[in-house]
């Protein structure tokens, strides 16, 4: 259970790491100084290496088949070693290595998102169901990664002052997008699951009616109030770059970071407890 426990949250930085590298790709590497995007990566890196030393240890010290298993272990270990080799482009003219590691080491990061994910379903769960997990996970990654990628080049415009914002708003359209993209998709699995749990397959109703019960309703309330403070955010953050005013929407991104950051906790919590992926 306390390996369960600690990889479900590890997997959090997982999809900073993974969303976070996807988000990079959306400002041009043209526009912006590369100082941007080593200093964004090396948080993004971070995540990767923790995320894979924190399974690694949970690998070597559990006992018998638990949740942290070779394929997902070996995927995170190879995201990290691609997601390095990338980096290290960043201070080197390669631009062609570099353009063939970002894309290798992002299908490496989503296919190890996609393993972990498989490896959280209950036992006997159908493929379209295992493919949900897959795909909320991948939802979730990638809002994670663009709320603090935009609150990162938020911040770069304090640096480079006399830069446009065209990059700012890419970012804040693509972050825009991210969270209409995770809602639906988790809304879309969930009615699914519940449909399933009303025909023939009983693998569905313990963990429904366990997460909609008066133990976790708050929670799954909180879940659903991430989403609206996140959007309100947005909004606002649209509205001030009108003006425009880069300073008070990079502040407006560092809330959405912080507001998006605890709805992935209590995701990874009721994933946790239920076992059902919100």
């Amino acid at each position: 259970m306390e390996t369960l426990f600690a990889h479900t949250y590890l997997l959090i930085t997982g999809k900073l790491a993974a969303g976070g590298l996807l988000a990079l790709a959306v400002p041009p590497f043209t526009r912006l100084e590369r100082g941007f995007y080593s200093s964004s990566g090396a948080v993004y890196l971070a995540a990767a290496w923790l995320m894979f030393g924190g399974d690694l240890y949970l690998y070597l010290s559990q006992t018998g088949q638990g949740p942290v298993e070779a394929l997902p272990l070996a995927l995170w270990g190879l995201f990290s070693l691609l997601f390095t080799a990338y980096y290290l482009t960043l201070y080197v003219e390669m631009p062609v290595l570099r353009a063939k590691l970002f894309p290798a080491a992002l299908i490496a990061g989503f296919a190890a998102l996609a393993s972990s994910a498989v490896g959280l379903a209950p036992q006997g769960a159908a493929w379209p169901a295992l493919l949900g997990y897959v795909t909320v996970l991948w939802a979730g990654a990638a809002i994670t990664g663009a709320a603090v990628t935009g609150m990162l080049l938020g911040h770069w415009y304090l640096i480079d002052t006399g830069l446009d914002l065209a990059p700012f708003s890419s970012m804040l359209a693509y972050c825009r997008r991210c969270l209409v993209v995770e809602f639906s998709v988790v809304a879309v699995v969930l009615v699914a699951l519940a449909l399933t749990a009303l025909g023939t397959d009983p693998v569905w109703r313990e963990p429904l009616g366990l997460a909609f019960s008066s133990r976790y309703a708050l929670l799954v309330a909180g879940r659903l109030l991430s989403w609206a403070m996140a959007a309100v955010l947005l909004f606002m953050a649209a509205r001030t770059l009108a003006i425009p005013q880069t300073m008070a929407a990079t502040g407006l991104f560092y809330i959405e970071a912080l507001v998006v950051s605890v709805g992935q906790i209590v995701a990874h919590w009721l994933l946790f407890r239920t076992g059902l992926p919100l």
